[in-house]
């Protein structure tokens, strides 16, 4: 026996999220879940899904049905991005628990409207923004609070491949697009390394690779109002990458070429540096450029470790313990809503003055 009341899932959409994610991560949760129903217009996915589950969960075609299953507790949804805010709503209505998936809209509008639901229907909401536990995330954000990088000035974050993608997330209508896709992790991010409210925002889409009609190559800068800048870039069109994480700070640097290691460069922590002030007069000729003190420099590759020894799928624990428990979220509504907020400003592919 576990120990655990398990929480009885109604899980909506049968696909690579539902069938390639929630399935394979619930199994890790030492009996907190159990999935008691799908819902998928293609029931044969649902009957799929069942074989590598080994149980017979009932199967829905209809969404209205597997709101009037009385079993179902939570309802996962895993379906198109662009019906997420109206399935979360009206699970919401029909007094269930909701985790949503990412992008949990694919508007600001509908996230707003989400939020509203929420406050009408107060800690039944949950968003699946599960990278926020990625262990090199997590590993870096320890490195910079310990402030041996100094003031961190500068963040550049990358995802990068290359694929000739032709699958729905490809296409516009289907609220396709990489500020969809990979965007509202790489955004979440962005927003959480910037500690500060966003000042402006520049972005640019291009579409390289994919063969739908949606962005495949996405850039956008943040700058914060504590002047720190995060440059981030998301493309499905890069045949060869850059390191994944760079942080600049003003006593060292951090780079992770591949998310398994941290490369580190600062300044020993114990040494002061010098008082010293700028000259407008020329130096002697023979003179180097700089002045004479010398920099004590810690170089070392360290592997990702961080101490909360966290992963991308504990996000369900945190679900566990918030709906059982009665622990808060660690991921707020209002921090999901902000991440539709910039990426609609960031598809429109221009500057803003935040305001």
């Amino acid at each position: 026996m576990s120990g655990f009341k398990p929480i009885k899932i109604g899980l909506v959409g049968i696909g690579r999220a539902g069938y390639g994610m929630h399935l394979s991560e619930v199994g890790k949760t030492e009996g907190r879940f159990e999935f008691v129903a799908l819902c998928d217009p293609e029931t044969s996915r649902c009957e799929e899904f069942n074989k590598r589950y080994k149980r017979s969960c009932r199967i829905y075609s209809d969404y209205e049905e597997l709101l009037n299953d009385a079993e179902v507790e939570l309802i996962s949804l895993a379906l198109r991005s662009p019906e997420h805010a109206d399935y979360a709503i009206r699970g919401l209505e029909a007094g269930k628990y909701v985790f949503v998936e990412k992008p949990i809209a694919v508007s600001y509008e509908q996230a707003l409207a989400m939020k509203a639901a929420s406050e009408k229907y107060p800690g039944k909401l949950f968003l699946r923004h599960n990278r926020r536990f990625e262990p090199c995330y997590n590993h870096i954000r320890e490195i910079m609070a310990s402030g041996i990088l100094g003031n961190v000035y500068q963040i550049r974050l990358r995802r990068h491949n290359y694929q000739r993608r032709d699958d729905w997330q490809t296409l516009i209508e289907c609220g396709g697009g990489m500020s969809n896709n990979w965007g509202p992790h790489i955004i979440d991010h962005s927003l959480r390394l910037l500690e500060s409210p966003v000042k402006k925002v520049w972005s640019r889409l291009r579409k390289v690779a994919a063969v739908g009609d949606a962005e495949d190559h996405l850039t956008v800068i943040f700058e914060g109002e504590n002047g720190r800048m995060i440059d981030m870039e998301i493309s499905g069109g890069a045949a060869l990458g850059e390191p994944v994480y760079r942080i600049y700070g003003d006593r060292g640097a951090l780079v992770s070429q591949d998310e398994s290691e941290l490369q580190l460069r600062y300044i020993n922590p114990e040494q002061k540096l010098m008082d010293i002030k700028a000259k407008k007069e020329s130096p002697p000729i023979t003179a180097s450029f700089g002045n004479p003190e010398k920099l004590e420099w810690i170089e070392k590759t360290i592997p990702v470790a961080p101490s909360c020894g966290c992963e991308a799928w504990h996000i369900w624990n945190h679900l566990y313990d918030a709906i059982r428990n009665g622990v808060p979220f660690p991921i707020t509504i209002d921090e999901g809503v902000e991440v539709v907020k910039y990426t609609a400003m960031i598809k429109q592919g221009t500057e803003f003055e935040n305001r």
